[in-house]
């Protein structure tokens, strides 16, 4: 689905406009540059999509949008949408989810100069796993991983962007949450971890949980997933990957190395 579609699919025009114009009389504005979330997908993106959704003056797009891939007539269109949205929703900020703009952190910020980016990063073992399941492909997963966290990677000196764990995340949350906050510039609110109690259709309609999270059940499944209370969902592949796979991944000199850069392992001895 492209973005004008995903703009009309979740647009209502009458209605958000005048919840608009009722916010804006009792005072409601943008007032913090946006914030976007990013990294190879199947990482934990979408969870922080939802806590940080949860927050008071946070209001989060409720699709990928994939806007930067788009001219700048059509960013700019959206931003104004999503401006408007965002004071209809009682907010004063939006945050934006498209993993695959890891590869366009530098659009972001030529766009949007004072924004702040989210960089989402997991087991490449749990990714690759989780992708296979999508795909029926080990190896398109892995070279994602690689090449996606190489881009991201790469702005993590800058200072308008967080390297997020999402390990760090599901097992430390007390710790890490406000962390987050503090870095977007917003008071931790004790409530985020509650984002499960509003449901959410960001991958589909359903939130019940499919038989399968193979093939054409996936995006009903990771919809259920992102419906549910926050869970630690890592070292999955301890189980789910096969000895074939294994070897796959470590003859993958590049993989071996971003699974020891980013912390996942000492070496190839797993």
């Amino acid at each position: 689905m492209g973005l004008t579609a995903k703009l009309l699919k979740n647009e209502r025009f009458l209605l958000y406009t005048w919840k608009y114009l009722q916010q804006r009389r009792r005072g409601y504005r943008i007032e913090t540059a946006p914030i976007f979330l990013v990294g190879c997908g199947h990482s934990g993106t979408s969870v922080l999509l939802r806590l940080l959704g949860a927050h008071s003056k946070i209001y989060g797009i409720p699709y990928e949008s994939r806007v930067f891939r788009h001219p700048g007539l059509k960013q700019r269109l959206t931003s104004m949408i999503w401006n408007r949205n965002t004071v209809a929703q009682q907010k004063h900020r939006w945050v934006e989810k498209t993993p695959m703009h890891v590869r366009m952190i530098d659009r972001i910020f030529a766009r949007y100069p004072e924004a702040r980016v989210l960089f989402v990063v997991r087991d490449g073992r749990d990714v690759t796993v989780s992708m296979r399941k999508r795909f029926g492909e080990f190896e398109k997963g892995l070279k994602r991983w690689v090449d996606d966290n190489r881009h991201g990677l790469a702005w993590t000196n800058d200072s308008r962007v967080m390297l997020v764990r999402y390990e760090d995340l599901v097992k430390n949350y007390d710790d890490i949450m406000p962390q987050i906050c503090s870095f977007i510039g917003e008071a931790f609110e004790e409530g985020l971890v509650n984002y499960h109690q509003t449901p959410a259709y960001i991958f589909s309609n359903n939130i019940r949980k499919p038989g399968s999270a193979q093939g054409k059940n996936h995006k009903d499944y990771r919809n259920w997933q992102i419906n549910q209370t926050l869970f630690d969902g890592s070292g999955k592949w301890l189980k789910e990957m096969t000895e074939e796979e294994k070897m796959r991944f470590k003859a993958d000199k590049d993989a071996i190395q971003m699974l020891i850069d980013l912390g996942y392992a000492e070496d190839s001895d797993w």
